[in-house]
């Protein structure tokens, strides 16, 4: 979902760079966020709290993965959030209004995005959420980038077919790394 977002902000450097920062800037707030509350949960509430929200997060994931994501990822108060940010922004001048849609990215329905939030709930900290998620936003960073200067070039040598694949391998690699993290900690390891 991302990749269309940077490309209709064309190759202007200020709006790239809006952009990108809000995507950074929120990411780790909500990795910080989700970090948190999977302490919480985890350390409160269940006796080997990682090895059962990695194992309930790895299932989402894989539903998602094999389901499709843009019919299961429709949240609707997530959608009109987005929806009225982006009626906001229509006032902004460019780099305003990609520093809005860099921020609310998270709003989007992404099975990439919620797998890296579904690592940063099982971080251990809010801390280590915000790192999961700051690391997510710097790590699709060149990608983005390449699809904002090149997607004509990109969009004529690999067919859409091509990154749905993709995207599915690595969601499914998310869930096996959640996986591992549950067997991991049930087994008296620390996963952090």
């Amino acid at each position: 979902m991302c990749g269309p977002l940077a490309v209709t902000l064309g190759g202007g450097a200020a709006a790239t760079a809006a952009y990108q920062s809000g995507r950074l800037l929120s990411y780790s707030l909500l990795g910080s966020a989700l970090g948190a509350t999977g302490t919480w949960v985890g350390t409160a509430r269940i006796e080997t709290p990682t090895a059962v929200v990695s194992y309930i997060l790895a299932a989402a994931i894989v539903v998602l993965a094999l389901g499709g994501e843009r019919g299961v990822l429709r949240i609707p108060v997530l959608q009109r959030l987005l929806a009225r940010a982006t009626a906001a922004g229509r006032r902004l001048p460019r780099s305003g209004r990609a520093l809005l849609l860099g921020v609310c990215t998270p709003l989007l329905p992404c099975g990439l995005l919620w797998s890296a939030c579904a690592g940063a709930a099982v971080a251990g900290s809010a801390l280590q959420g915000s790192v999961v998620m700051g690391g997510f936003a710097l790590g699709s960073l060149p990608l983005l980038l390449l699809a904002q200067t090149r997607a004509p070039a990109l969009a004529r040598r690999f067919p859409p077919h091509t990154l749905a694949v993709v995207q599915r391998a690595a969601m499914l690699l998310a869930a096996v790394v959640l996986v591992w993290r549950g067997l991991h900690a049930s087994a008296g390891g620390c996963c952090h």
